[in-house]
């Protein structure tokens, strides 16, 4: 099997007469995860067109898989290759669920309908890029970043072997960019698929991609690992303006300008947490948590609630209980198997009445167990129990050593790491 992904060779591009690639040849082997930087007009996006067959080259030859592009059809291509360009427009008001299902359209063939499966791996595409709560809404009503995830998600869908975007991120607010930039990190850890990424922010780059390419002028002026290709003497001379490195001896990371790398796919590897939550309370950290590779249990939880759909997806184990229904004795056992595993037990901001309180019992458990217990604030605001027993159980937990978290980055930060 030929484990080159792309082998591009001796290539050249013009855009009328103006040539823009010049004899280019680079090599990306199947697994890897490649960052392709330079600044406007360094020749990316005619690379990137040249790359997808969208763009023929006037000279030498790019092979997917030892196949030459041109030569593949178009439902080999998309099996092959899954794009994500900077933005795409849809004059027919497809709804977010009906466009992450077409990429799915190359595997099911023109008139097969969407089996159990295709539809397991859309809602689970869905989910990861935090657009399962848009399903129903048009892509045409989408805000840009909103759409650009929806985009990403159909890509997902489509289980390419190779993932390339360009500037794909670049619309997205900064939780959602390193979300996705995650997900292409996971994806190229777990299941060895191929990404190449078009780029301008280069701390985003260097954060995730071990392989960094960088452009100038259609030519390539350096290609290795960050620490390697981010020099402040290079980047001086590729992007015309005075750029402070910055590198960090312990992690290894390079640091064009201040940023700091969320944990990474395999940070949270060995490590079980348990998450109490409902009512959609636990929707971001699951996603967060399942990105970062922990162990995850969630529960009690109803049966329909948003945070059940989320953990179906994402394939965490958890107690449950009927819809609407107070939580038994049987659920709240079920439950205490579960966090009795757990490293940390977590407690959302979830709204408590009587109906869910014995979930707090959980985290006493945990807390006479001297396990780790974090708890985000606010409780005093989400408790409709009589006489405020959620507030009174979960300020005993705080002055027993259980972590007050601000948010969810803060609770993050509070995990342990591998």
């Amino acid at each position: 099997m030929n484990t080159r992904a792309i082998h591009i060779e001796n290539v050249s591009a013009s855009y009328r007469d103006t040539p823009v690639l010049h004899d280019l040849t680079l090599a990306i082997e199947a697994g890897e995860l490649v960052g392709i930087l330079g600044p406007n007009g360094a020749g990316k996006s005619t690379l990137f067109r040249v790359l997808t067959g969208l763009h023929k080259s006037t000279g030498g030859a790019v092979r997917i898989f030892g196949r030459d592009v041109l030569a593949l059809k178009a439902g080999e291509r998309a099996r092959l290759i899954g794009v994500v360009p900077q933005s795409v427009e849809t004059p027919v008001a497809f709804t977010v669920e009906e466009m992450v299902m077409m990429g799915r359209s190359s595997i099911l063939g023109r008139w097969s309908s969407p089996s159990a499966e295709d539809r397991r791996v859309v809602e689970r595409a869905m989910v990861y890029t935090d657009v399962a709560t848009l399903r129903k809404r048009p892509v045409t009503a989408l805000s840009g970043g909103e759409r650009q995830r929806a985009v990403v998600a159909m890509v997902l869908a489509q289980e390419p072997r190779i993932i390339l975007m360009d500037e794909a991120t670049s619309h997205l607010d900064i939780n959602h960019r390193f979300e996705i930039m995650q997900l292409i990190e996971r994806l190229n850890a777990d299941q060895g698929v191929t990404a190449v990424i078009i780029s301008h922010d280069l701390n985003l780059a260097a954060d995730f991609c071990r392989r960094l390419i960088l452009l100038d002028h259609g030519r390539i002026a350096a290609d290795g690992t960050p620490a390697a290709v981010l020099t402040g003497d290079l980047l001086r001379q590729v992007y015309h303006c005075e750029i402070a490195v910055q590198h960090d001896p312990q992690s290894g990371l390079v640091n064009v300008t201040p940023a700091r790398h969320r944990p990474g796919s395999a940070s949270g590897q060995g490590i079980r947490v348990h998450i109490v939550a409902g009512g959609g309370a636990g929707e971001e950290l699951m996603r967060h948590l399942a990105l970062c590779g922990y162990t995850i249990s969630a529960g009690v939880l109803n049966q329909g609630d948003n945070d059940t759909g989320t953990a179906q997806a994402l394939g965490i184990q958890m107690a449950l209980e009927k819809p609407f229904s107070p939580i038994s004795a049987e659920a709240l056992g079920q439950a205490r198997t579960l966090a009795g595993q757990a490293d940390v037990v977590v407690l959302t901001d979830v709204p408590f009445g009587p109906g869910n309180l014995p979930n707090l019992d959980l985290l006493e458990d945990a807390m006479r167990q001297k396990r780790r217990v974090l708890v985000l604030t606010g409780i005093d605001q989400r408790d409709y129990t009589p006489d405020h027993q959620a507030v009174h159980r979960v300020r005993a937990l705080v002055a027993q050593g259980a972590v007050e978290c601000r948010d969810v980055a803060d609770l993050v930060a509070h995990l342990p790491v591998a």
